[in-house]
C-alpha cells in the first residue's frame, strides 16, 4: 500500500502544517518528542503559530479553564438534553409492557413501525448537517444552541398527545429538524476555541454527556413508570412532557453562558482574545474565514479519505446506536429480566462508560495519537458480540444470564470510540468552510447509522436476534479494516495538493489566514511564509529544468 518513502514524506508534510497520523504502537502509550515547544505539528498536524508566542503555558492553562466553564459545559448540557429526548424511546417502550397503557398498545404500533419511528429523527438530521452548520457559523453558536432547544423542546412534549403511528412519526421526524445541528455544531465551535491536540478530550467529555443522558432516561422512566394513569395521562406521556421541558427552562441560562468568536467576544479580555487568536497557525478555523465555498464542498467529496471516515465510523456507529437503543429489549427478551432490572442494569452498563470517556480522550490528546485509540475500542467489543452470537445459536449453552450481561460492558466500549474519529477528522479539516462540510459528512455517518440500527433487530428476530448479532461482527471488523488505511490516503492527498499548487495545505486555508482578525505581524508572518513556499516551489522546477539542461547538453553538441 505504500513503499519506503512513505514516512519520510509525512515527515516532511506534517512540518507544513498538515495531519496524517500513522500506525505506531508505541506512540499509542506515550507522545511523540515535540521538537519545537510552539510546533503542534507532531500532535495534530497544527502548523507553528505564525506570531511571537509572548505567552506563557500558564496563561493559556487559564483561557482553557475558562473555556471549558464557557464553550465546553454548555454543550455538555446541550448533548446531554438532545441525547435524553431523541434517544428515550427505547426505555419507554418498555413501559408497561403487556398491558393496554404501554406505547404500543396505546398507539396501536405493530411489526417494525416502532423501528421506523426511531429512525425517522435521524432522517431529518442528516438532510439539515451541513444547513445546520452553515446557520450557526451566520448567527453565533450563543443564539444558535438556545433557539434549538426551545424548538425541540415543544417539539418532544406535543408528542404526549399523539394518537397513533402517522403522529408519532411526524413527531420524531420534526425533533430531528431542530436537533440535527447539535452534534455538528458542537464540533464545529470547537474548532473555533480548541486546537487539535485539544479536542479528543472535550469530544470525549461531550459524548459522556450522551451516555450519562441515556441512563439518566433509564432511571426517569423508571421513575416516572409510577405516575402511570395520573392526570389522566400514561407513563410514556408522562416521560415525553418531563423530558421536553427540560431544554424549554434552560435555555436562557445557556444563552447567558455561552460565548460567539475569538474575535468578537465581549466575555473575555483583550489579553485573553488576543491569546485565544493567536495561538492558531493557518489550517484553524476562524470567523472571517469563508463560510460557504462550492468548490471546497466539491474538494472533501473528492477526497478518498472522506469516505473512508465514513465507512469507518457509519460500521462503530450502527453497533453503537443498536447497542443504546435495544440493550433493554435484548436483557428483557433474550435474558429474561424484568423490565425495572432491565431499565436498571441498562442504566449502570451506560454509567460505567463515562470515566473511560474522560481518560481515554486525555490520553489520546496526550499521546497526540488517533489511531489505536479508535480501534482497540472496537477489538474490545468483539468478543462480547461474537459471545452473544454463539449463545444466541444455541439455546441450550451453559453460560449463566448474568454472565451475559457482564459481557454488555465490554460491550460498551464501542462507544468511546467515536470521540477520537471525530477529532482525527477535525485534524485533517483547514478552515471553517472544511470543517463545516468535513465535520458534517463525517457525524452524517453516524445519523444514517442510526437510521439503519434500528432495522438491526427487527421484532420478527426476537427474542434470540441472531442475524442482529452474526452482521455486528462483520460491521466491528469492516470498522478496523477501514480505519487502519487512512494515513496512506491522507498522506496521498497532501502529496498531491504540494505537486499541484506547491502547499500541503488547500489554497482556501491559506487564503481564510490572511484574510484572519489577528495583528499586523502574524498577517506579515503568513505573508513571508507564503511568498518563501512559492519562492522553493518555483526554485525546485527551475532546478529540474536546469538538470534537464545539463543532461540534453551532449546529445545537443553532438
Amino acid at each position: 500500500m505504500f513503499d519506503q518513502n512513505f514516512f519520510s514524506r509525512r515527515a516532511i508534510l506534517e512540518q507544513q502544517g498538515v495531519y496524517i497520523g500513522g500506525w505506531s504502537v508505541k506512540n499509542a502509550l506515550t507522545p511523540r518528542r515535540r521538537s519545537d515547544p510552539c510546533s503542534d505539528v507532531e500532535g495534530d498536524g497544527e502548523e507553528k503559530i505564525v506570531v511571537e508566542q509572548d505567552w506563557t503555558k500558564t496563561d493559556e492553562a487559564k483561557l482553557r479553564r475558562k473555556l471549558d466553564f464557557r464553550v465546553l459545559f454548555p454543550c455538555c448540557i446541550i448533548n446531554f438534553l438532545a441525547v435524553l429526548d431523541r434517544a428515550n424511546m427505547g426505555n419507554v417502550k418498555i413501559l408497561q409492557q403487556g398491558t393496554p397503557d404501554s406505547l404500543k398498545a396505546s398507539l396501536g404500533l405493530h411489526g417494525t413501525q416502532f423501528n421506523w419511528a426511531v429512525s425517522v429523527a435521524y432522517i431529518a438530521v442528516t438532510a439539515l448537517l451541513i444547513p445546520s452548520n452553515l446557520l450557526m457559523k451566520k448567527i453565533s453558536a450563543r443564539w444558535f444552541f438556545p433557539l434549538s432547544m426551545m424548538l425541540w423542546g415543544c417539539i418532544v412534549m406535543s408528542f404526549a398527545g399523539v394518537k397513533g403511528f402517522g403522529g408519532l412519526l411526524a413527531g420524531r421526524f420534526a425533533l430531528g429538524i431542530p436537533e440535527s445541528g447539535v452534534g455538528p455544531c458542537c464540533l464545529l465551535y470547537f474548532s473555533f476555541w480548541y486546537k487539535p491536540s485539544e479536542r479528543a478530550f472535550r469530544i470525549g467529555v461531550l459524548h459522556s454527556a450522551g451516555s450519562l443522558a441515556t441512563a439518566v432516561s433509564g432511571f426517569l422512566a423508571l421513575a416516572l413508570n409510577n405516575l402511570n394513569g395520573k392526570g389522566g395521562l400514561k407513563a410514556w406521556q408522562w416521560v415525553f412532557i418531563v423530558e421536553g421541558s427540560l431544554p424549554i427552562l434552560l435555555s436562557p441560562l445557556l444563552w447567558l453562558c455561552l460565548l460567539t468568536y475569538p474575535e468578537d467576544t465581549k466575555a473575555l479580555s483583550e489579553r485573553e482574545r488576543y491569546i485565544a487568536i493567536n495561538r492558531f497557525g493557518r489550517g484553524s478555523t476562524r470567523k472571517t474565514d469563508v463560510t460557504w465555498s462550492w468548490p471546497a464542498f466539491c474538494r472533501i467529496l473528492s477526497r478518498p479519505s472522506t469516505y473512508v471516515f465514513f465507512i469507518s465510523f457509519i460500521s462503530l456507529g450502527i453497533v453503537a446506536s443498536a447497542q443504546g437503543t435495544f440493550l433493554p429489549t435484548f436483557l428483557s427478551t433474550l435474558l429474561h429480566f424484568s423490565i425495572a432490572k432491565s431499565n436498571l442494569f441498562t442504566s449502570i452498563v451506560k454509567l460505567s462508560v463515562i470515566p473511560l470517556y474522560w481518560g481515554y480522550g486525555y490520553h489520546s490528546d496526550w499521546t497526540h495519537e488517533r489511531m489505536w485509540h479508535y480501534i482497540i475500542p472496537a477489538l474490545t467489543a468483539l468478543p462480547r458480540y461474537a459471545v452473544w452470537t454463539y449463545a444466541s445459536s444455541h439455546p441450550g449453552h451453559s453460560m449463566s444470564n448474568i454472565s451475559l450481561y457482564g459481557l454488555s460492558f465490554i460491550g460498551q466500549m464501542v462507544q468511546v470510540g467515536p470521540p477520537i474519529l471525530l477529532a482525527y477528522r477535525s485534524a485533517t479539516l483547514y478552515g471553517a468552510c472544511e470543517q463545516a462540510v468535513g465535520v458534517a459528512v463525517a457525524v452524517a455517518s453516524a445519523s444514517i447509522a442510526n437510521i439503519l440500527a434500528p432495522q438491526l433487530y427487527p421484532e420478527q428476530h426476537a427474542p434470540r436476534f441472531l442475524p442482529g448479532f452474526s452482521t455486528t461482527c462483520g460491521l466491528l471488523a469492516l470498522c478496523v479494516l477501514s480505519y487502519l488505511t487512512l494515513p496512506f490516503w491522507l498522506e496521498r492527498e497532501a502529496s498531491n495538493r504540494k505537486k499541484l499548487t506547491g502547499h500541503a495545505l488547500p489554497l482556501q486555508a491559506v487564503e481564510d489566514a490572511e484574510q484572519a482578525q489577528v495583528s499586523e505581524a502574524e498577517k506579515a508572518r503568513i505573508r513571508a511564509l507564503n511568498a518563501a513556499e512559492e519562492a522553493a516551489a518555483v526554485e525546485k522546477r527551475n532546478s529540474i529544468v536546469t538538470k534537464r539542461a545539463v543532461t540534453w547538453a551532449p546529445e545537443e553538441s553532438i
